[in-house]
């Protein structure tokens, strides 16, 4: 069995092959089982998750997650991963640290659900908090649409700029590269945005219902519990709502579960990401349009069978 190091998986994943991986994954759904996520609360407000998937040919894997969210104040990365894998015949094949697995999935599942559901011919991109996950937000991004403007907000201007500085190094070689700054104030940005991807630890929403205007695509990562919230229920009332599965969104999804104590119902979700890459769903320019993500093993394990 071969160890892989973050370093390992970063160089022999790109971009294309990440999001070409989840799309088949998404549009042949019913040959994976994914069991239900086992979550155990951890000490401090940390969560401990174990996700295990297999496919039709097979493959079998196992993730296993810690989220930290004090470990934004030690310099750790909030969330932190393993995973291993293992080979139609039983031999364990892999077993990999999965914190940029599971930094590229998650990045790359927001940017296909965009590729379907954001405007065609977007100018500005704005990316919602500071944390790890943020670069690889906008990296996603940026691989399915051609941005001219790239805006970063946090709550503190430091990490802000920090981040920006991140996203603009990973851009430097590239022959047409975005503009990339930061915003002062949240709701400014908001409105002047075509895509709005957010990541954070809030619970409290911060983007507001109000500030949103049609045909822009609002792309929602963190709120992974019941206690948390980036949108409030005015932003789900008003856009069409789509996730990435239904199962993992009723138990998880924060902003929707909140959503749906206050007039809204699950009933009102448009499509899956299943549904999204079938092309069962449209768009029309004016929509205003929500995906809602909280992580599924089969995009960790169609990631991992890159690998081999």
């Amino acid at each position: 069995m071969r160890l892989l190091s973050d370093d390992t998986v970063r160089n022999r994943l790109d971009w294309p092959r990440v999001l070409a991986a989840l799309e088949a994954g998404f549009r042949t759904i019913d040959d994976f089982t994914v069991p239900e996520r086992v979550v155990m609360a951890g000490v401090g407000g940390s969560s401990h998750l174990t996700m295990p998937c297999n496919d039709a040919e097979g493959w079998f894997g196992v993730k296993q997650v810690a989220v930290v969210p004090d470990n934004a104040a030690r310099d750790k990365p909030t969330v932190q991963a393993h995973y291993t894998l293992f080979a139609p015949d039983g031999t364990p094949t892999l077993s990999l640290a999965a914190t940029v697995l599971t930094r590229l999935r998650t990045a790359a599942a927001s940017a296909v659900a965009a590729r379907y559901l954001a405007s065609e011919t977007p100018q500005t991109l704005l990316v919602v908090g500071t944390g790890s996950l943020a670069p690889w937000l906008a990296e996603a991004h940026l691989q399915v649409r051609p941005y001219q403007h790239v805006i970063v907000w946090g709550r503190d201007p430091d990490k802000a700029r920090a981040c920006a500085a991140d996203i603009e190094a990973r851009f430097a070689a590239a022959k047409v590269r975005p503009s990339i700054t930061t915003a002062d104030v949240l709701g400014d940005a908001v409105s002047e945005a075509d895509v709005i991807s957010v990541a954070t630890t809030a619970t409290e929403p911060i983007v507001r219902g109000n500030a949103l205007q049609p045909g822009q695509h609002l792309d929602l990562v963190g709120a992974f519990n019941a206690d948390m919230a980036e949108a409030d229920p005015t932003a789900v009332r008003r856009s069409r709502v789509f996730v990435d599965t239904m199962a993992g969104c009723r138990a998880e999804a924060g902003d929707l579960i909140q959503a749906a104590q206050h007039g809204w119902s699950f009933d009102d979700v448009q499509g899956t990401l299943s549904d999204i890459v079938r092309g069962d769903v449209t768009r029309e320019a004016d929509d205003l349009t929500l995906f809602k993500s909280v992580g599924t093993a089969l995009e960790d394990l169609v990631v991992a069978r890159l690998l081999v």
